[in-house]
């Protein structure tokens, strides 16, 4: 075995280069500019005409108000549930666990755990 590896070779191919060059280069003749600066112009001032050329179409106003509030809706619950985390953490904290001797034979149900809660916070 040898402790050489050997990649993929990397091959010049000028004919194809220049074929992609030729798919992606800007157009050449000065009268594609022109032309479409004026087509950028005329719509410019249609937009004017009705006073609402800064204004958002109706279809973009749209998904931007759903995609808002898709995203506060994803983050309300993000939020809930870090809070309902947070607070089972408190609350598993302060509530008594058997020491390492004792046995458990079953989970203390929701009525069982605010006596100890009770008796961690007062001492008694």
């Amino acid at each position: 075995m040898t402790d050489h590896h050997n990649g993929p070779t990397l091959v010049r191919d000028d004919a194809l280069t220049n074929e992609l060059r030729a798919i992606v280069a800007p157009p050449g003749d000065q009268g594609y500019w022109e032309t479409l600066e004026q087509r950028i112009m005329a719509r410019i001032e249609r937009a004017q005409e009705d006073g609402r050329w800064w204004a958002l179409s109706e279809r973009a106003y749209r998904l931007g108000m759903i995609a808002a509030g898709l995203i506060l809706i994803v983050a309300g619950s993000v939020y809930l549930r870090s809070r309902a985390v947070e607070t089972r953490m408190a609350f598993e904290s302060v509530i008594e666990t058997p020491g390492m001797d004792q046995p458990v034979f079953a989970r203390r149900n929701a009525l069982d755990e605010r006596p100890a809660t009770m008796r961690a916070a007062t001492g008694h």
